[in-house]
């Protein structure tokens, strides 16, 4: 194919390797072209001289000659394909245009090869593509054909405007047979490319959920295994029991390491994440839920000596089901992280169920006594950070951080309506 400044381009082909997959298939057409058009050159010239005996073997040997030779441009010429229309085209006004048995055998109706021949350039022309420069050559040549062929024809008879319509037929039929396969190659094209981008959709999909899920299950578990290793401490401090201290203490180290597993895995997945922006509808489809209720948290850490005092306005019942998640995740969050860096410390959950929104607000006071070491070391922060993902995702807004006096404040706006809350 040529490029717009005239420059020739070779066929799609790998480094050094063969030609690709469209490249061999062109490469077919242009021979079966080749074949074609000679064997009906040969044809041609057989019926000429057996419907016209009086006329001289050299000048159908000739004429033969000079199909087959244009028939054969076709790979022939294939870096640049105008030189192949252009002899073709030439080949078929040197055939019509002299007083000649060929133009007696046009006046009969029995000339073949130009019409095919000028309906494969016409479907060339279309085909490649070309600049604009050379698109035009081609049509000017292929006009100057039905110009001749028009010339031809009219001392035989008949209205102008059809005799014109006759001589360019053939030329236009290749064209439009050109299109159509274009057209066919483009539709065929988009379907790949829409089922790819369904593929990619589908599997982003997945992938989202399976983080999503892995998030979840981080947060389950952190907050249940924390709950373990703080009763766990509880009652190695309370029991005078050697066996049973010790076994409380294996119980603390083997749920700190679980925890320091689980952020491993966890920052593993949000590497991943982080190459892609996740958006709302990669919350599954589904029918809604009721959400998880915070009070059961709250139960839960008082049952394991910690305390906690939970306030809640408004009705928690008309929260959207996501949103009741991502309230349920903040709390259990606030707790666990509460257990881990404040042990003794008091905790106020408030929970603000408002008609555009849910205000959520996590605050430990300054721990009573100094955190375990191996309970609440090597933190990466990673439950913090999910949930600004999560509250993100939603379009809520997020904070978490220090409150001045010597606690933690963890604090979420969570739009549940058509606007958004205040922020936190």
């Amino acid at each position: 194919m040529v490029d717009t400044d005239g420059a020739d381009t070779a066929p799609v082909t790998g480094a050094g390797g063969p030609p690709s997959a469209p490249a061999r298939r062109d490469a077919g057409m242009r021979r079966a072209a080749a074949v074609v058009l000679s064997v009906v050159a040969v044809a041609n010239g057989l019926f000429c001289q057996a419907i016209m005996p009086g006329a001289a073997p050299g000048t159908v040997a000739l004429g033969v000659a000079v199909m087959v030779a244009a028939s054969l441009a076709a790979p022939v010429a294939r870096p640049e394909p105008l030189t192949s229309v252009l002899v073709t085209v030439g080949a078929c006004v040197l055939l019509v245009a002299p007083d000649s048995v060929w133009r007696d055998l046009s006046h009969e109706g029995g000339l073949v090869w130009p019409l095919l021949a000028v309906a494969w350039c016409g479907a060339v022309l279309v085909r490649e593509g070309w600049a604009p420069r050379h698109f035009a050559l081609g049509g000017a040549a292929l006009a100057g054909y039905v110009a001749v062929a028009t010339a031809v024809a009219l001392p035989a008879g008949g209205p102008v405007l059809v005799t014109v319509l006759n001589a360019a037929a053939p030329v236009l039929g290749g064209a439009s047979l050109s299109l159509w396969a274009r057209l066919g190659e483009a539709r065929r094209e988009r379907v790949l490319q829409e089922e790819r981008e369904r593929a990619l959709l589908t599997d982003r999909a997945r992938a989202d959920e399976r983080r999503r899920l892995a998030a979840e299950m981080h947060d389950v578990v952190s907050h249940q295994v924390s709950l373990m290793v703080l009763q766990a401490g509880a009652l190695a401090v309370a029991t005078s029991d050697p066996g049973v201290r010790e076994a409380a203490d294996g119980i603390r180290a083997a749920g700190s390491r679980a925890i320091e597993e689980l952020r491993g895995i966890m920052g593993v997945l949000r590497e991943d994440r982080a190459a892609d922006a996740e958006h709302p509808d990669a919350f599954p489809a589904g029918p809604a839920e009721p959400g998880p209720d915070p009070a059961v948290l709250a139960e839960e850490a008082r049952a394991a000596g910690q305390r906690v005092e939970l306030t809640v306005t408004g009705a928690p019942a008309g929260a959207a089901p996501h949103t009741a998640r991502a309230v349920y995740r903040i709390v259990q969050e606030g707790l666990t992280n509460a257990r881990k860096h404040a042990p003794g410390s008091g905790v106020g959950v408030d929970l603000r169920y408002r008609p555009d929104a849910v205000v959520v607000e996590v605050v430990n006071s300054a721990p009573v006594t100094s955190p375990d070491p191996l309970f609440a070391g090597g933190g990466a922060g990673s439950g913090l950070e999910g949930l600004r993902q999560r509250v993100d995702l939603l379009g809520g807004t997020f904070a978490a951080g220090p409150d001045g006096g010597g606690g933690f404040r963890i604090g979420a706006v969570l739009p549940d309506g058509d606007r958004t809350g205040e922020a936190p």
